[in-house]
């Protein structure tokens, strides 16, 4: 089959979206199919990449925004007449209440051409939205959404209630299959962390946080607690991983960073910025336990990451992390904002170790059921036509 996969961003723009994309790009590819990628020519942070590129073998088609609305709110509809005439058996949208999804729904119908998305759980808390999205999103529900929704041949969510939340939006309930994001194979594997170690100067207790520096993924909350924790473990330090890729996300790091010293944590806490893959590796074979602490969190590919390397999860209740993580079994979950019941669940890992060596080994087992070889089985079906599931 031929299949253009549109989501609007891609590597080397980092995210949960673009590493599923990624992933399951590879897996088809290598099954013998040709995937293309369409998506947004300008990064997160404003800059524009190459019009054409390969990455990892993957063709990728990039398209220049003729308007933005916000982070993710920007109009390319360039990729339009070369989605029609492409001759795609599939067309796979990602991310759902986004320009381009609704013009992918629409070039289904017109090409002929099998149309699936994957909603990728758009449905943040009012709260960390902007005043702009907080007024469109009702209205795009109301007015867009329904007839979107029923466009598509197949929507796929990421979870359970992802599934519930679209079928209340238009979407037929015949048509919605649940499939959750996968992990590779290499997070299995052992990954040497003496270089990464020496590079950040790194020693005891390594709690880890791997993910963009984002408001949703709450890291003011984690800072709050690990001020408690570090009173408790003298040898605990704090690394926070990941680029700020967006000036609202660079004004957020700058945030943290002053928190940092307000609290009085600044010498055990590293902002390690953007990190190569083999770094991401070694960082998740060197922590002694992985926090995502999300706000808002639609799935979380690095819990299974994290996860599949053996380590203890802390998480949030949240819709993603919950339907993963089994409390008490394969991680920890608390309620999302509350610094005071992460900080006691931390210490309690870090101080119990039956618990967390329970805790590991119960996170592997879970993680070895999320290979990106099982997801594809059951995207390939979709794309066959064969009965959601």
């Amino acid at each position: 089959m031929k299949i253009a996969q549109v989501c609007p961003y891609f590597l080397p723009s980092e995210g949960g979206v673009e590493r599923h994309v990624l992933n399951t790009s590879e897996e088809l590819a290598r099954r013998g199919h040709e995937v293309h990628v369409f998506t947004n020519a300008q990064s997160r942070d404003m800059g524009l990449l190459p019009s054409q590129d390969q990455v990892r073998n993957i063709p990728v088609h990039r398209f220049k925004p003729v308007a933005k609305l916000g982070e993710f709110g920007s109009l390319w509809p360039g990729f339009f007449p070369e989605i029609l005439a492409g001759g795609f058996d599939v067309i796979h949208a990602h991310s759902f209440r986004h320009p381009h999804t609704d013009i992918s729904a629409w070039s289904g119908r017109l090409s002929g051409s099998k149309s699936v998305l994957t909603s990728h759980s758009p449905f943040h808390p009012p709260g960390v939205r902007g005043p702009l999205a907080r007024g469109l999103v009702p209205l795009y529900d109301r007015v867009v959404a329904p007839f979107t929704l029923r466009a598509f041949d197949n929507v796929v969510a990421l979870t359970p209630g992802e599934a519930e939340l679209l079928a209340s939006l238009g979407a037929p309930r015949g048509r919605i299959s649940v499939i959750p994001n996968g992990v590779e194979s290499i997070h299995f594997q052992t990954a040497d962390y003496r270089a990464f170690e020496r590079k950040f100067g790194l020693d005891g207790t390594v709690l880890l946080y791997l993910g963009r520096i984002n408001r949703t993924k709450g890291l003011d909350t984690l800072l709050q607690s690990f001020a408690y924790v570090a009173k408790e473990h003298n040898d605990a330090r704090l690394v926070l991983a990941g680029p700020a890729t967006s000036k609202e996300e660079v004004d957020y790091l700058d945030m943290l960073n002053q928190l940092t010293q307000k609290l009085g944590v600044s010498q055990r806490v590293t902002f390690t910025g953007r990190l190569t893959e083999e770094d991401k590796l070694a960082a998740l074979e060197r922590c002694s336990l992985f926090v995502l602490p999300s706000v808002y969190e639609p799935f979380g590919i690095v819990l299974l990451e994290a996860a599949a390397h053996g380590k203890v999860i802390v998480s949030t209740r949240t819709e993603g992390p919950q339907s993963i993580i089994r409390h008490g079994v394969n991680g920890v979950l608390v309620q999302p904002g509350d610094p005071t019941a992460l900080a006691v669940s931390l210490v309690r890992v870090l101080s119990d170790e039956p618990y967390r060596a329970r805790l590991s080994s119960q996170a592997r087992a879970m993680a070895l059921g999320y290979t990106w070889g099982a997801i594809v089985d059951r995207l390939e079906s979709i794309y066959r036509g064969e009965v959601p599931s």
